[in-house]
């Protein structure tokens, strides 16, 4: 019952406006899944915040992602690398994609045909 509740509950935030979904993934699972109030994230820019109708954008982010919850508590989620995206008031943000053993490999010069 209070599942139902507290879904109804979103979805009116969500229609008013108030609310933007987020959801947080890595590369095997899905970390987090809801709406919140915003979302606050690190770019080579600087800090910056998602409010509900954000314009669409697509950023490279740094750790931490800080999601601002209805409930007014904010919870952190750490990472090494990610990619956030904004579009139609949804949040996809993608953590953890490249993994450690995943390392560029030099760059080898380049042969020039001398004939």
């Amino acid at each position: 019952m209070a599942d139902a509740q507290s879904n109804n509950i979103n979805q009116s935030l969500r229609e008013s406006g108030e609310t933007i979904h987020v959801i947080v993934r890595n590369r095997t699972q899905i970390l987090f899944d809801g709406d919140v109030k915003s979302v606050t994230s690190k770019n080579d820019t600087g800090l910056f915040d998602i409010l509900p109708e954000h314009t669409n954008f697509i950023s490279i982010i740094t750790s931490p992602l800080i999601l601002g919850k209805i409930d007014g508590q904010k919870q952190q989620i750490f990472f090494q690398n990610g990619l956030i995206k904004v579009k139609d008031n949804s949040i996809f943000c993608y953590i953890d994609l490249i993994s450690s053993e995943a390392k560029l490999k030099p760059t080898l010069p380049v042969q020039k045909n001398t004939k």
